[in-house]
């Protein structure tokens, strides 16, 4: 039975899977997504998703009442309780960010001096 290798990117070296250093050129080998590319993800959806709770909040009732002729007012009536809404959509844009960026770096090896 073979233990499965992976090969350096920087210099071809061939090392086994769960080591942190590659031998040939010391490089850092990354196995999967790092903590500042899961943060990184995370920072920019937590933008998207307040965003888009903002318009909801915001957007929507405006655009309603210039074009249907509707008189609902900012944040529907919740005062400073309407940013709550734009606030949970931005912690779950967050999470579905960092969870989305270690979903599309798993089982990666990457190598980086």
């Amino acid at each position: 039975m073979s233990a499965e290798t992976y090969t350096c990117g920087q210099c071809h070296f061939e090392f086994n899977k769960g080591v942190s250093t590659c031998q040939g050129c010391l490089g850092t080998v990354i196995w999967g997504a790092t903590q500042q590319e899961m943060h990184q993800a995370g920072q920019f959806m937590a933008v998207v998703g307040a965003v888009l709770g903002a318009l909801l909040m915001f957007g929507l009732p405006t655009a309603l009442n210039k074009y249907l002729g509707t008189d609902l007012t900012l944040g529907y009536g919740f005062g400073f309780g309407a940013l709550i809404p734009v606030g949970i959509t931005g912690l779950i844009g967050y999470f579905w960010g960092s969870n989305n960026a270690a979903k599309q770096h798993r089982g990666e090896c990457r190598t980086f001096r």
